[in-house]
């Protein structure tokens, strides 16, 4: 079978036309157009509480006091400024992300003496916020960021529920962009007194020691165009059997009203003893005996109070004592056993009964009030 050959002139100009483009492309450095894939960036949110004792605090400005241990954080100022620390572990958010929203969430435990609170939210300026620990620098000692959040608290939450602040994200941001920011790294918020907050614009809010699952969280979301791990650690604390309300504090939960001019009879041994020193008022008494609550509310100022302990047994040395709040902080007056206070505003008291040097058992409690009205009012008797 005969092959034909091709003809020389259609090879060569098959050879020609083939040439151009690949010597083009050739001078350009290009085989083919590069295609640069777009990364789509991936939002995601973590919720993170504080995880240990020292990881929140309040610091009592005028001594320095560093109060991690409370089983509250006290937010504003009462007698002095505080400054409080709340500490989130391993946060798994890479350096540079764009954080979209952030909000930090408190409990409500009870107590706001007055409003508007007027604080803001910073950071600590640092790669990774290190515990706030007696060994470690105060919160109120440690370098900020340069982004802050004011927040004015106009309201008392319901008592015992989780209430917001507002969005913090620049906050958390400038922290995230910090050139040493690595993930996992830990992340302290700031709280301060804003220049007009004024004394006794206060309220307290729970912390670790009170029960760890309604310490302060922290929820953020933000985007990035890294790969997310499709296990991400959580931060939520492993169940625990602390008891409520736990050792430091009134268990004002449980607390018996007590009306004004009435009499109760009750038995300290079936109550907890949580508080061991009311610091406030008299710090040197043991008060290692369980301890019964009872909750007064006044309705109107300058109202005198007498409280009188009866106990059945003359032998157990019970005291009575008068609290603003469930801390011994707040302790206004601590008697033998009869305590006279007048004056006292309206307003919420509680009083506790308690044992020196372990003392328990029956007891009567007797109340009276007396209020002094400013203005009484007279009406001139009319004639006939």
């Amino acid at each position: 079978m005969k092959r034909f050959a091709i003809p020389t002139l259609i090879l060569t100009t098959i050879i020609l036309l083939t040439l151009p483009p690949l010597l083009s492309r050739a001078r350009t450095g290009q085989l083919a157009p590069a295609v640069t894939p777009t990364a789509t960036p991936i939002t995601n949110t973590i919720s993170l509480q504080v995880q240990a004792s020292e990881d929140d605090t309040s610091v009592r400005l005028t001594t320095g006091e560093n109060r991690y241990d409370w089983s509250y954080i006290r937010i504003g100022a009462s007698e002095t400024d505080y400054v409080n620390g709340i500490r989130f572990q391993n946060i798994d958010i890479p350096q540079g992300s764009r954080i979209i929203q952030a909000k930090l969430s408190l409990y409500y435990g009870e107590w706001t003496r007055d409003t508007p609170i007027r604080v803001q939210i910073l950071a600590d300026d640092t790669d990774s916020a290190r515990s706030f620990a007696d060994s470690e620098p105060l919160a109120s000692q440690r370098p900020v960021t340069s982004a802050a959040v004011g927040w004015e608290i106009t309201y008392s939450p319901p008592n015992y529920t989780w209430f917001d602040s507002p969005d913090i994200s620049s906050v958390v941001q400038e922290i995230i962009n910090r050139p040493g920011w690595q993930q996992g790294n830990a992340l302290a918020l700031i709280i301060q007194n804003a220049t007009n907050n004024e004394l006794n614009h206060y309220l307290d809010v729970l912390s670790y020691d009170f029960k760890p699952d309604i310490s302060p969280k922290l929820e953020i979301v933000y985007e990035t165009n890294l790969p997310i791990p499709t296990s991400t650690p959580t931060n939520t604390p492993t169940p625990t059997n602390t008891p409520t309300p736990a050792p430091g504090r009134l268990a004002i939960e449980q607390a018996v009203a007590l009306s004004c001019n009435a009499r109760y009879v009750d038995n300290t041994q079936t109550w907890n003893n949580n508080v061991i020193a009311y610091t406030a008022c008299r710090p040197t008494w043991p008060e290692t005996g369980p301890e019964t609550v009872y909750r007064l509310e006044l309705p109107y100022d300058n109202t005198d109070i007498q409280l009188q302990i009866f106990p059945d047994d003359p032998a157990q040395d019970l005291d009575i004592f008068l609290l603003t709040s469930a801390y011994p902080d707040d302790c206004l007056q601590g008697a033998d056993a009869s305590l006279t206070r007048p004056k006292m505003d309206a307003g919420i008291y509680y009083v506790a009964v308690d044992g020196y040097n372990g003392a328990a058992g029956a007891f009567t409690l007797v109340s009276s009030c007396t209020v002094h009205f400013e203005h009484a009012l007279y009406l001139p008797m009319m004639k006939r």
